[in-house]
C-alpha cells in the first residue's frame, strides 16, 4: 500500500498523544470484501483529501457540514488501514459509549478499479482510492472497530476476522453502496439548486446595474453644443441679474442725493417761516 496523507490541521503524531477523547480505529483490511461488494487491493494507493469524522455519512447541506471529530493519522498495520482520531462532540461520545455508534465507515472515490467475478458475485476492486471522510456508524460494511489503544482492537484478531466476513456485527445490516451514492447525490443536487438560484439573482442584479450604467453613459454622451448652449444661457441670466442690481444701485444713489437736497431746502424754509410771517 502507498499511503499519501495531506492533512492541513489537527495533526497527531502518535496514539499515546491522543489524550482524552482519543481513539484508534480500523477502517478495513486490504483485500477484504465489504457488504457493498467493494475491496481495496493490498498494493492500492491510498490518498487522503479530508480529516472529518461524521455520523452516518450525513450532513444536510454544505453549510451544516460540522464534523464531530478529526482524524490525526492514517497508517497501515497487519494488513489493515488504521486511523488515530479524536471526538469533540459529547453527543457522539455518549452514543459511542452506549454502542449506538460502535463502528467506522469510510467514504472514498476512485477512478482506478476493475470488476472481478467471484464465487459470491462480482466485486469492485480498487487500485487507488481518495478518502474524503470517515463516519461513526451503527452498521458497517467492513469488519471495523475502534478502541482507546491498539491492544483493544478486537477486529484485528484473526479469530474474529475469520468469523466476520464483513461488518463488525457479523452479518448485521449495512448501508448499501447505492444508498450511500444516492444520499450524496441528493445533497449535491440540493446544493447545486441553491447555487443556481444565487447565480440567477446575481444575473438579475447585474442586468439592473448594466442598465443604470448605460443610462449614465447616455447622459455623459450628450452633444457638446447643447451643453455649451445651456452654459451660455446660464451666463446670460447671471449677466442680466448683475445689470439689474447695478442699475438699481445707481438709481438709489441718485434718490438719496435728491432726498438730501430736499431735506436741506425744507430745513431752510422752516427756519425762514418767522421772517415770512413778520413781513
Amino acid at each position: 500500500m502507498r499511503l499519501h496523507t495531506r492533512l492541513a490541521t489537527h495533526s497527531i503524531e502518535a496514539a499515546s498523544e491522543l489524550g482524552a477523547g482519543g481513539f484508534v480505529g480500523v477502517l478495513f483490511r486490504f483485500g477484504e470484501v465489504s457488504a457493498n461488494r467493494t475491496m481495496v487491493r493490498p498494493n492500492a494507493e491510498v490518498r487522503v483529501a479530508g480529516d472529518a469524522i461524521l455520523i452516518e455519512h450525513e450532513y444536510p447541506t454544505w453549510s451544516e457540514y460540522r464534523p464531530v471529530g478529526r482524524i490525526g493519522r492514517f497508517y497501515e498495520k497487519d494488513g489493515a488501514l488504521l486511523i488515530e482520531f479524536s471526538i469533540h462532540s459529547e453527543e457522539a461520545l455518549n452514543r459511542m459509549r452506549e454502542g449506538d455508534l460502535g463502528y467506522l465507515s469510510v467514504s472514498w472515490f476512485g477512478d482506478r478499479y476493475s470488476i472481478e467475478d467471484t464465487a459470491n458475485g462480482p466485486v469492485i476492486a480498487f487500485d487507488e482510492i481518495v478518502i474524503y471522510e470517515v463516519s461513526l456508524v451503527s452498521a458497517p460494511a467492513f469488519n471495523t472497530c475502534f478502541a482507546t489503544e491498539e491492544g483493544g482492537l478486537s477486529c484485528l484478531s484473526p479469530s474474529v476476522h475469520a468469523k466476520c466476513k464483513c461488518g463488525g456485527k457479523c452479518g448485521g445490516n449495512s448501508v448499501s453502496l447505492g444508498d450511500m451514492i444516492a444520499r450524496h447525490q441528493e445533497v449535491t443536487r440540493d446544493e447545486f439548486t441553491a447555487l443556481a438560484d444565487e447565480v440567477r439573482q446575481l444575473r438579475e442584479a447585474l442586468a439592473v446595474i448594466t442598465q443604470e450604467v448605460a443610462q449614465i453613459k447616455e447622459m455623459i454622451a450628450q452633444p457638446a453644443t447643447e451643453v455649451v448652449a445651456e452654459l451660455e444661457q446660464a451666463k446670460k441670466r447671471l449677466d442680466d441679474v448683475e445689470l439689474v442690481v447695478s442699475t438699481q444701485a445707481q438709481n438709489l444713489e441718485g434718490l438719496v442725493a435728491s432726498l438730501g437736497r430736499l431735506i436741506s431746502i425744507t430745513e431752510k424754509t422752516y427756519r425762514n417761516i418767522p421772517n415770512l410771517i413778520r413781513q
